[in-house]
């Protein structure tokens, strides 16, 4: 050492210099030179204030930082993250890697949503790429259509208060006044109205009612002259039964002889139906008996005449009528 020029010392404490700033650095960034971290890639159009060394964490445990981020110009300005995570954690193949808020502040950083695949990726794969909205934008997407509804909604009312102040003027609220009245004055008619149709509807049901215990009383008697109606029935059967065993059909008979004799002319009916100048005497002798006895009612002494002095007058025969 003591053959060691100046310039050879100040070279050599320059570099050790220069070893531990640069190892300082990444250590501070959370990097640490002395172990070998994988690296994974994830492909973002925004990642929303995302810095390099910010942590790369799961289930909220570190487990690596941001090396990288590169700006990608030929792909429409996306942007590529480098990953730096440990060994020993093994990243299925379908897992997130998600930007996330780390605090209030709006500081970024990735967290790691393990997938369940049981294939595992390769070191410098890329991960599929998410990102969580931030406070502020979760806040506007709440607030805004709560903000749009409560402008429509005072548009509305300003417009209803230019609609009532320009309709109601005093014409209008005198007009309104007088039909407020006679809608109080209608709304007492039909509350009247109610009452009278609640006395009609309990009229009638004393009236249905009294109907009620009338035909119940009418079941009952009916009920109690079972024994008559049986009988009757019973009445009835038995002329059912007898008129049912009568020779109907040969008394039909003789009447329908009895009518074409008499049709016929034959027997006594017959021949006074069929004969006129027996009907014609007929006749006669009915009306000549008629006027004997009358003239014998008005003058008994012709035909019955006792004298103790004298003998009978003799008959005298009456004038007969042509």
């Amino acid at each position: 050492m003591k053959n060691l020029s100046k310039e050879i010392k100040v070279g050599i404490l320059a570099f050790i210099s220069v070893v531990i700033l640069v190892w300082g650095m990444n250590y501070l960034k959370g990097s640490n030179l002395f172990e070998n971290n994988r690296t994974f890639y994830a492909v973002y159009k925004d990642i929303g204030g995302l810095q390099e060394g910010s942590s790369v964490m799961v289930n909220g445990y570190q487990v690596g930082i941001v090396k990288e981020i590169k700006l990608l110009t030929k792909q429409n300005f996306s942007l590529l993250v480098l990953l730096s995570i440990e060994k020993n954690i093994d990243i299925p193949k379908n897992s997130v890697s998600k930007i996330v808020n780390e605090d209030i502040m709006g500081s970024k950083g990735i967290a790691l949503l393990l997938g369940d695949s049981d294939i595992n990726i390769e070191v410098g794969d890329t991960l599929v790429s998410d990102i969580e909205t931030s406070l502020k934008e979760e806040v506007n997407k709440q607030v805004l259509p709560l903000k749009n509804k409560a402008e429509e909604l005072i548009g509305s009312v300003d417009s209803v208060m230019m609609i009532v102040t320009a309709v109601l003027n005093k014409d209008t609220r005198e007009n309104l006044r007088n039909s407020l009245k006679s809608l109080d004055e209608t709304f007492l008619l039909m509350s009247k109205s109610m009452i009278m149709v609640d006395s009609m509807i309990n009229q009638n049901d004393e009236r249905i009612g009294n109907v009620i215990a009338n035909l119940e009383s009418i079941t009952t008697n009916l009920n109690g002259s079972n024994n008559e109606i049986k009988t009757i029935l019973t009445n009835f059967a038995s002329i059912s039964d007898s008129l049912a065993k009568a020779d109907i059909a040969t008394a039909l008979k003789n009447v329908s002889d009895i009518t074409a004799k008499i049709n016929n002319g034959e027997g006594s009916i017959g021949l006074l139906m069929k004969d006129d100048k027996l009907y014609q005497n007929f006749e006669k002798s009915t009306r000549e008996l008629a006027e004997l006895l009358e003239d014998i009612k008005k003058n008994p002494s012709r035909y019955v005449n006792f004298s103790i002095i004298g003998g009978s007058k003799g008959y005298q025969a009456p004038k007969i009528k042509e």
